[in-house]
């Protein structure tokens, strides 16, 4: 019973060891996580990566007016069996508004930083 339990435990250890092998050379192809955009491709010029945030700053945008005309629509909407309401997802939907608001100004303070180079 004892060289069963050993066994099982000896198996056990070298599982674990070699899942954690496993994990840490997935982690080590990952790409960095903060990269800029001008590091993916040094051959562009900081005129053509401003104009990329610039267009990034232009869709953010929109998707922030999206946001802004469905938060009207539900702050009008009455739920199907009647009461209530759906405050909650206008809520949602105006705070997604400004976090592609606060976006689409970074992404404008970038494209301006880069358009002075």
């Amino acid at each position: 019973m004892n060289n069963r339990i050993a066994a099982l435990v000896g198996l056990s250890a070298v599982a674990l060891f070699a899942a954690g092998s496993l994990g840490f050379a997935a982690e080590e192809n990952k790409p960095p996580m903060h990269m800029h955009k001008s590091d993916m491709n040094h051959s562009k010029k900081d005129s053509e990566v401003a104009a990329e945030y610039k267009s990034e700053a232009t869709q953010l945008r929109e998707m922030a007016e999206h946001h802004r005309k469905l938060a009207a629509i539900y702050q009008t909407r009455t739920p199907p069996k009647g009461s209530g309401n759906y405050t909650s997802v206008a809520q949602h939907c105006e705070k997604l508004a400004k976090y592609y608001e606060d976006a689409a100004k970074e992404a404008d303070a970038v494209s301006s930083e880069l358009s002075k180079q």
